[in-house]
């Protein structure tokens, strides 16, 4: 009121603000009175401590270690968020104890339990002071947390099925699951780049986020990617691999979604996750696990070149099995043969043998044949000669022949002749007789 002349008319207070603020006064308080109030009520209610289940969504350190703790309910919706304040002078000894015991950094993602205090200032509000962490309550939890998805998938029926699939035994085409740009990647292309290049394995590489929100969902949708993919092109395995890390990032791959994944992927899974101490779900469930993407891609050249060197080993085996085959195919045929030539040789002795009676007794048959056949030559000469004009002649008889030389043998053919000629053995006689001859 005092400044109302030098304050504008839009702005100058009335009399009955001045009334109004007045009784304002009365029925209200200030803020700082209040929350005043607030504090003193809190440190004496809740002055004792607490541990509290939480865990930590965020993070950060600028000398003291400033936390944001949340809770969720059954479903997974968020009901509760707090801040929490860890200070210097404790945090380094907390946080070394449960870094030791649990292999594993302090950081958000983690459920933790926390012996806390309750804390309500005027200007930074309410918060929770931490005063102590207890390393086995987050140890715990996540072993529950894999108790549970272990318990899901063995009721569902899938817990074992991708391990129990056929190994596979050559390595010509492969899908690799990897984080885009990673060192465990880059390991593992080093050595598979060189297979590639000898044309002995394809390597079809499919990205996806191995840290952070969107793991639970790129890594199984990659999975169902390979899935399609191999039914046109047919994979030998699927690679799962990234580097190493923390144990929290590796803990972020024991998702339920990721880990049916690979157990109802079509193909045998290999696992090679950069850690050495330490498994997640994946290793369980998967066909083969390996320490690092090195180890992976290792075993596999390993396998390409043993199944190489077995390749050349059964080759020679059958050369030298066929060299064996044919030898003694060629020791059996000489020994037929050998056989058949002592068979053919006894057989054409014997052959020869009948031969030779055959032709012995051709022979004689055929002799025989030659003196009866003389014999009969002999007789018809014989009679041949007693034929003889000659000899007919020398035993008294004649040969009545006409004037032409021709035998007459009738009495009818000599009275026709006008002449006739008797031969005698010492000559011939000329005879004419009449016309009318009588016949005598």
């Amino acid at each position: 009121a005092l400044f109302t002349k030098w304050l504008p008319k839009t702005l100058a207070p009335t009399m009955e603000q001045f009334d109004q603020t007045e009784q304002f006064d009365k029925n209200s308080f200030k803020l700082n009175d209040l929350l005043l109030n607030i504090q003193k009520t809190l440190a004496e209610q809740h002055s004792t401590r607490y541990w509290v289940r939480a865990e930590v969504a965020s993070l950060s350190a600028n000398v003291h270690i400033y936390l944001e703790l949340i809770d969720h309910d059954s479903e997974g919706h968020e009901v509760a968020k707090v801040r929490a304040t860890l200070w210097n002078h404790r945090a380094e000894s907390l946080l070394e104890r449960f870094e030791k015991q649990t292999e594993m950094p302090f950081k958000a993602g983690i459920k933790v339990l926390l012996q806390v205090r309750v804390e309500f200032h005027t200007r930074y509000g309410f918060s929770l002071n931490i005063l102590d962490i207890d390393p086995t309550f987050t140890l715990g939890e996540m072993e529950a947390k894999l108790n549970r998805i272990r318990a899901k998938l063995k009721q569902e029926g899938v817990y074992q099925q991708n391990h129990e699939l056929t190994k596979a035994l050559e390595f010509c085409k492969v899908a690799v699951i990897a984080p885009p740009h990673a060192a465990g990647l880059g390991d593992f292309k080093s050595q598979a780049d060189i297979l590639a290049a000898l044309g002995l394995c394809e390597f079809h590489y499919y990205s996806a986020s191995f840290q952070g929100q969107n793991t639970v969902t790129e890594i199984p949708a990659a999975f169902e990617l390979v899935n399609q993919k191999h039914q046109q092109q047919t994979y030998d395995a699927v690679v799962i691999i990234r580097g190493g890390g923390a144990k929290t990032d590796l803990f972020q791959l024991n998702e339920y979604e990721i880990v049916k994944a690979v157990c109802t992927a079509h193909l045998p899974v290999i696992v090679g996750i950069g850690h050495k101490r330490d498994k997640t779900l994946l290793d369980e469930v998967a066909n083969q696990a390996y320490h690092t993407p090195s180890l992976v891609i290792t075993y596999m050249t390993s396998t390409i070149i043993q199944n190489a060197r077995n390749a050349r080993q059964h080759w020679q085996s059958f050369v030298q099995r066929t060299r064996e085959i044919l030898n003694d195919a060629q020791a059996d045929n000489d020994r037929l043969l050998a056989f058949i030539r002592e068979k053919n040789v006894k057989c054409l002795w014997v052959q020869r043998k009948k031969l030779d009676t055959l032709m012995q007794t051709v022979k004689n048959a055929s002799q025989n044949q030659l003196v009866q056949a003389r014999h009969q030559v002999k007789l018809l000469m014989e009679q041949v000669l007693l034929g003889d004009p000659k000899r007919v002649l020398n035993r008294g008889y004649a040969i009545i022949r006409n004037g032409k030389n021709q035998v007459i043998t009738t009495q009818v053919a000599a009275q026709k002749e006008a002449s006739l000629f008797i031969e005698f053995k010492d000559g011939r006689v000329h005879c004419q007789g009449e016309k009318n001859a009588k016949k005598i």
